[in-house]
């Protein structure tokens, strides 16, 4: 088996953002063709919410031979699932890759580049959360060494909520 796929990322500009919105869009398409549930929805992510996450620089954009390949954000505070918490820890959210390169390791690769940003940043914990119904991606992050801390109950479903200390 070869090892993780070389990925390059960096941080999207507002040139980018119909690339960030397509990723998205393909990784939900992709989620409902093979039946995994998910709150997404092609079309349903807003242009103008992510131009702001891009504008405040939280978007990013990953790389494997300069074919654009995944996105996520990553933020310095998370009031809507985390709560109220001091500022010791990365959050991450709409990690995606796109289905033709999924399999490699490529959003393994994004979540340890989170990780190294969190940490140079001063942070303590790197935390997400996904749908917990969900339990492929579930086991995907416990894999990936996070643990599971909390399901928070919110207008779209129940969130499970993860950690790893870094």
């Amino acid at each position: 088996m070869a090892g993780p796929t070389r990925i390059e990322i960096s941080r999207a500009g507002t040139a980018d953002l119909d690339s960030v919105l397509g990723i998205l869009d393909e990784a939900t398409i992709g989620l409902l063709e093979h039946g995994i549930p998910t709150v997404w929805k092609p079309g349903g992510f807003s242009r103008q919410t992510f131009l702001e996450q891009i504008q405040r620089g939280e978007v990013y954009l990953a790389f494997v031979d300069k074919a654009t390949v995944g996105t996520f954000i990553l933020q310095w505070s998370d009031v809507q699932f985390w709560g109220e918490h001091p500022p010791d820890a990365g959050y991450v959210h709409k990690l995606a890759i796109k289905p033709a390169y999924s399999g490699r390791g490529i959003g393994v690769e994004m979540l340890k580049w989170a990780e190294t940003a969190a940490r140079n940043s001063g942070k303590k914990f790197l935390r997400l959360n996904c749908l917990a119904a969900d339990r492929k991606i579930r086991d995907y992050y416990e894999k990936a060494g996070f643990i599971h801390v909390d399901d928070v109950v919110e207008p779209r479903g129940t969130a499970s909520l993860y950690e790893k200390p870094i």
